[in-house]
């Protein structure tokens, strides 16, 4: 059975107990929660990881790198231990709009790195963006992260699966949750073009239908091949969306 990784949006407590709720209820196949970190939402993910404490589900806090001093002890240390929060997505993170907010010239490498020495228990993560430059620097650049302390990694979404089974020949020997997202507007696809370089196919459609039926591609390569995915449902209607991927 593979694990089955949900992004939530912190957006607000309510919003957050009420999709937790509908996952147990509803789509027992989801057995992790991925909080962001968000700038615009004032809930930072490792307090989104507390707020259920009481679900079965396992949490994963994702941190911004440049958000933590690289000269001070890693502040998060007895909270996550507290609130019993062991595994860690860890980001690079963009550069704030608001420049009263501190950031530091930190790299994910020597941010994961440093997590590994000072928090030795915590599970780490790292990303993985198969648009970012070709083939042989992203797998380069994660082996970097992996001797760093990274044991695993989450993707960006992808939209086209061979792309997918490309990189998958390449990953079948680490922990790897795929990533998909679902796509329902000619502006959402634009600006993942456009900002994150995707690809899309010639098929796409900005349809649920569409996105539904590519999902569930995607989910059976994963259980094929015992890797793991990553949802990623934003702007869209989260029940829909899951009650027709699962369905």
């Amino acid at each position: 059975m593979i694990d089955i990784s949900l992004e939530l949006v912190p957006q607000d407590e309510e919003y957050i107990h009420r999709q937790v709720a509908f996952v147990e209820q509803h789509i027992p196949q989801v057995n992790y929660i991925n909080f962001p970190d968000l700038m615009r939402f004032d809930i930072r993910a490792w307090e989104a990881c507390r707020m259920i404490h009481y679900s079965p589900l396992t949490k994963i806090a994702h941190l911004r790198a440049i958000d933590f001093d690289p000269h001070q002890v890693f502040p998060l240390v007895n909270f996550f231990a507290e609130n019993h929060i062991e595994k860690v997505l860890v980001i690079e993170g963009d550069k704030p709009q608001d420049m009263k907010r501190r950031i530091y010239p930190v790299t994910t490498i020597d941010f994961i790195r440093k997590l590994k020495n000072e928090a030795p228990l915590l599970k780490i993560y790292a990303g993985f963006d198969p648009y970012r430059n070709n083939i042989r620097y992203e797998m380069e650049y994660l082996s970097q992260k992996a001797a760093a302390g990274a044991e695993g990694f989450f993707s960006q979404p992808f939209f086209d699966l061979r792309l997918l089974e490309i990189y998958a020949e390449y990953m079948a020997e680490w922990e790897v949750f795929w990533g998909i997202s679902p796509v329902t507007t000619e502006k959402s696809r634009a600006y993942w073009e456009t900002r994150n370089s995707a690809i899309f196919p010639k098929s796409f459609t900005p349809t649920l239908e569409w996105n539904i039926r590519f999902g569930k591609q995607v989910l059976e390569f994963c259980e094929r091949q015992k890797f793991n995915l990553y949802l990623m449902p934003i702007r869209i209607n989260l029940e829909a969306y899951l009650d027709g991927l699962f369905s």
